[in-house]
């Protein structure tokens, strides 16, 4: 059976990452806003950390020591807005998103944020 791959457009990449963090936040994984991202990058854990696009500079630079530490790996979701994380998982008014490294959850994040591209491009440009 032959399988074609497609662009996927903005809505259907929401979708299917809302499902994914859906999932997460569910389960405990999805660690949320700017002061549980910081507790547990202090306590050491190592996290894929999701910036909504309309983050503030404070958020970045609180995260900016531990992503050069190589502590976490930062995605800025170009296709969420802090508005788009508060009404597709029903949170606040959240511009932060993480989850731990190595689980199987932050791989597929990862291609639906990148689009499929290189995962350490937006490291490399923060």
């Amino acid at each position: 059976m032959m399988t074609t791959e497609r662009y996927m457009n903005r809505d259907e990449r929401i979708a299917q990452l809302s499902g994914i963090l859906g999932i997460a936040l569910k389960s405990g994984m999805l660690i949320r806003g700017q002061g549980s991202v910081r507790n547990e990058l202090r306590k050491g854990s190592r996290l894929l950390v999701i910036l909504a696009n309309d983050h503030s500079r404070n958020v970045l630079s609180m995260i900016e020591g531990y992503r050069r530490r190589g502590q976490c790996r930062v995605l800025v979701a170009d296709q969420l807005q802090r508005s788009d994380i508060r009404d597709l998982l029903f949170l606040g008014d959240i511009q932060i998103l993480a989850l731990p490294l190595g689980n199987g959850l932050t791989g597929k994040i990862e291609m639906l944020v990148t689009g499929g591209g290189d995962n350490n491009e937006q490291d490399k440009s923060l």
